[in-house]
C-alpha cells in the first residue's frame, strides 16, 4: 500500500467518528487546521477527546485493516 493509498484510508475511516470524512489530502493541512477540522468534526461519542487522541485512534484502525489487506493479499 502506497503512501496516498494510506492516506485515503485514513480519510475513509475518519467517516465513523468524524461527522465528515477528513479529506484526500488531510497530511496538507497545518496543525492548527487539523486540530480545528477534528474538533469540529468530531461525532457526538467523540466530542470531548483531544483532537490527536482521535487522530490516533483513527490511524489505528487504519493500521490494523493495513496489515489485515497486506496480509490476505500475501496469501
Amino acid at each position: 500500500m502506497t503512501e496516498r493509498e494510506y492516506d485515503k484510508l485514513i480519510a475513509a475511516i475518519s467517516g465513523h467518528f468524524l461527522t465528515q470524512e477528513l479529506p484526500d489530502n488531510w497530511r496538507d493541512f497545518s496543525l492548527e487546521y487539523l486540530e480545528e477540522f477534528i474538533t469540529e468534526s468530531a461525532t457526538e461519542t467523540y466530542e470531548y477527546w483531544h483532537w490527536a487522541g482521535l487522530l490516533s485512534l483513527i490511524e489505528e484502525v487504519a493500521h490494523t485493516v493495513k496489515e489485515f489487506m497486506e496480509k490476505e493479499k500475501n496469501q
